[in-house]
């Protein structure tokens, strides 16, 4: 894995601070960075060129590295975008190098991305959404979020992951986009924290079923479908629904299909979707531990897989 550090060449606005904030002593650097905040969240619009560096051990330089990536995000480059950028960020957020103060920063720099305007070529929502899912695995782990941070998460996530439309996967030439499956990876992450409610829950799994057939017409080949399943199957582990109100749920799934007048594209392309959810789903229940809880999801989908075609 290649580290990233802030090239000696670049002469950004907002690589003149992260070099400023270097030359401090390291009891000044956090001070120094949380200080810079709003001028470097304006300035820093560009990816600052990566150099080798395949290990960086020192902790304030870390900090300042993970901020001067999140542009790096958006990139056009792939592998600048995907490959340097998202890798090492969730190596370093993994691992518990990021301090609370830059993955506060990364939450509200990420999360504004959200909030703007889609960029042309379509990647930077959904690269800024899988990093949220780190940040709000780290938050899950050793919480530093407060309780209306979290909140906004969730909503975001939601809006997000419900709101996607542009179904592209992966691309040659152009590398991934894959917006639901990173929407379904924030809600997982988010609906795993026991500092969740239940109606945040459900607005994460409504969020989560609202995708499962996509738009009626685009075919997930992806891996979308696991990705959606994954995260509902947490979901309702921790929602804790009876068998009539997970039944429920997998009929409204499956009304569209009992809707269908024919079999025409439309319908089989939902019916090939629900199959990428549900058998995914069966394979997650199929490991889950407590009895009462998997006999609560399994004999619903074992009666909602009978009657497919």
């Amino acid at each position: 894995m290649r580290g990233i550090v802030v090239s000696s060449g670049d002469f950004s606005p907002a690589g003149h601070i992260v070099r400023y904030c270097a030359s401090m002593k390291t009891a000044s650097v956090r001070i120094c960075l949380l200080l810079s905040t709003l001028s470097v969240g304006v300035a820093a619009q560009t990816c600052a060129p990566p150099v080798d560096l395949k290990t960086e051990t020192d902790p304030a330089r870390i900090q300042q590295q993970a901020i001067a990536l999140l542009p790096c995000l958006g990139h056009p480059d792939f592998q600048l975008r995907d490959d340097i950028a998202f890798e090492q960020l969730s190596a370093w957020a993994r691992g518990g190098k990021l301090e609370a103060a830059t993955l506060q920063r990364m939450r509200t720099d990420l999360v504004a991305v959200l909030d703007a305007k889609p960029d042309g070529a379509g990647v930077h929502q959904p690269f800024a959404v899988l990093t949220l899912a780190e940040v709000a695995r780290a938050d899950r782990l050793k919480p530093f979020m407060t309780t209306e941070q979290r909140g906004e998460l969730v909503v975001h996530a939601a809006r997000f992951l419900s709101s996607v439309r542009d179904y592209r996967g992966f691309t040659p030439g152009e590398g991934w986009r894959h917006g639901v499956a990173h929407g379904a990876d924030l809600a997982l992450q988010l609906g795993m924290n026991e500092a969740l409610s239940a109606a945040q829950r459900q607005q994460l799994l409504d969020a989560v079923s609202s995708q499962v057939l996509a738009d009626h017409g685009h075919a997930y080949r992806f891996g979308e479908g696991q990705r959606l399943a994954r995260a509902a199957l947490q979901l309702q582990l921790r929602l804790q629904p009876d068998e009539a109100a997970v039944q429920a749920w997998l009929d409204r799934l499956l009304q569209p299909l009992k809707a269908a007048k024919a079999w025409d594209e439309t319908a089989l392309i939902d019916l090939h979707n629900l199959r990428e959810f549900l058998w995914p789903l069966l394979a997650g229940v199929l490991d889950v531990t407590d009895a009462a809880q998997r006999e609560r999801l399994l004999v619903p989908l074992q009666k909602t897989l009978r009657r497919l075609p």
